[in-house]
C-alpha cells in the first residue's frame, strides 16, 4: 500500500468551497499554525548549527536537505496562511551558515553521533506536534497542509533513523525476546498499548451502533469498526503472535444484544456519539504517530504508518459529517483582520 497515495484524494472527501476562506480561524487552529511555524524556525536554527559543527559529507547532505525542505514545505506555507489571516509572523532567525566554514561554527562542538541523536529527538517532537495539529484543525485546506507535513516528516525521520542505525549511533530499547531481529521492548509496549486501545474502540463502536437508528451514522460506525478497528486489531495480534506472545482475549460481541437504540438504559444522542468519535480519532492519530516514531523495525514502522494513514482518512469522514450537521464544537474564532 502506498501510504502517501491517499493524500491527494482528501480534497475529494470534503470539497473546498469559497466560503471556507471567509471564515475566521478558531483559536486552536491559530495555536497549531503558530507552533508549527516556530517549531520550523527552531529546527532550521538547530540544523544549521549542526551543519557548522561537522565536516562529514553524509551528515551535511542530510542537514542541508532538511533545512531546504523545512523552509519550502513548512515555513513558507505557514507564514503565508498566517499573513493572509492578518497576523504578523515572527522574524526569521538569522542564518548560522554565515558564521564561518563548516566545523568551526561553535567553540563547544558536538560530535557526529550527538548531532544524529539530537535530530532524532527533534524529529519525534515535530511528528507528534503535527499529529496533534491534524486532529485539532477543522478547516480542510489547513488540515491538508499539516497532513502533508506529517507524512513528509515521516520520510525525513526515516532517513535520519536509517543513518543512525547504520552507524550504530542510536541505542534502541533491549530486545523483547531471544529471536534474531526481535521486536524490542519499546515496540512491544507500543503494540500492547495499541491492542488495548483497539479493544476499547471495538467495545465503544459496538455500543454506539446499538445506541442509534441514524442510518448515516450507522454507516460511519460500521466503517470505523469493520474497516479500521478490527483490521488493525488483526494486524497487531498477528505481529505479537509471530513473536511468541499470547495476546489478550478480545471483548465480547455486543452487536446482537438488543435492537438499535435499546441496548442501554442511558442512551447517547447521535451528536454525543459523533463528539466521542472525533475525540477518539484525534487520540488514535497521536497514538499511532508516537508508536511510529519509537519503532525501529521496518515492518513495525510501516504498520503504524499505515494505521496513521487509515485513521486520518477516517477522521476526514467524521469531520465531514459533523460539519454537515453543524455539531462541531470548535474553540472561539480569532482573527487579526480588520473589517
Amino acid at each position: 500500500m502506498n501510504i502517501l497515495s491517499i493524500l491527494p484524494s482528501f480534497s475529494k472527501i470534503i470539497p473546498l468551497t469559497k466560503s471556507e476562506n471567509n471564515k475566521p480561524f478558531h483559536a486552536g487552529e491559530i495555536y497549531f499554525l503558530w507552533e508549527g511555524l516556530t517549531a520550523g524556525y527552531g529546527l532550521v536554527s538547530v540544523a544549521e548549527t549542526y551543519l557548522m559543527n561537522t565536516e562529514e559529507s553524509e551528515i551535511h547532505f542530510l542537514l542541508e536537505s532538511l533545512v531546504k525542505e523545512t523552509y519550502m514545505k513548512r515555513i513558507n506555507l505557514l507564514e503565508k496562511i498566517l499573513k493572509k489571516e492578518g497576523f504578523t509572523v515572527p522574524v526569521r532567525p538569522a542564518s548560522k551558515l554565515l558564521q564561518g566554514k563548516p566545523g568551526v561554527g561553535q567553540e563547544v562542538k558536538l560530535n557526529d553521533d550527538e548531532i544524529i541523536n539530537n535530530l532524532i529527538a527533534w524529529g519525534q517532537v515535530t511528528l507528534n506536534q503535527d499529529a496533534k495539529a491534524v486532529g485539532a484543525i477543522t478547516r480542510e485546506s489547513v488540515r491538508k497542509v499539516f497532513t502533508d507535513l506529517l507524512f513528509d516528516n515521516m520520510k525525513n525521520y526515516d532517513m535520519i533513523m536509517d543513518l543512525a542505525i547504520n552507524r550504530q549511533t542510536f541505542i534502541p530499547a533491549p530486545p523483547a525476546t531471544a529471536k534474531d531481529n526481535s521486536l524490542n521492548m519499546d515496540e512491544v509496549a507500543r503494540l500492547w498499548e495499541e491492542i488495548h486501545f483497539r479493544h476499547i474502540s471495538v467495545i465503544n463502536l459496538t455500543v454506539y451502533l446499538s445506541n442509534t437508528k441514524d442510518q448515516e451514522l450507522i454507516k460511519l460506525l460500521k466503517r470505523a469498526l469493520f474497516e479500521v478497528a478490527l483490521p488493525q486489531l488483526d494486524q497487531i495480534e498477528t505481529m505479537l503472535k509471530k513473536e511468541g506472545f499470547t495476546v489478550p482475549t478480545r471483548p465480547a460481541d455486543r452487536l446482537e444484544q438488543g435492537p438499535p437504540g435499546q441496548v442501554s438504559k442511558i442512551n447517547l444522542s447521535d451528536n454525543e456519539i459523533l463528539g466521542v468519535l472525533l475525540t477518539a480519532a484525534q487520540i488514535a492519530i497521536m497514538y499511532h504517530v508516537r508508536a511510529y516514531s519509537l519503532a525501529i523495525r521496518k515492518d513495525v514502522k510501516n504498520l503504524f504508518r499505515d494505521f496513521t494513514s487509515t485513521e486520518v482518512e477516517d477522521y476526514q469522514k467524521l469531520i465531514q459529517l459533523t460539519t454537515q450537521r453543524h455539531t462541531l464544537d470548535n474553540p472561539p474564532v480569532v482573527t487579526s483582520r480588520h473589517g
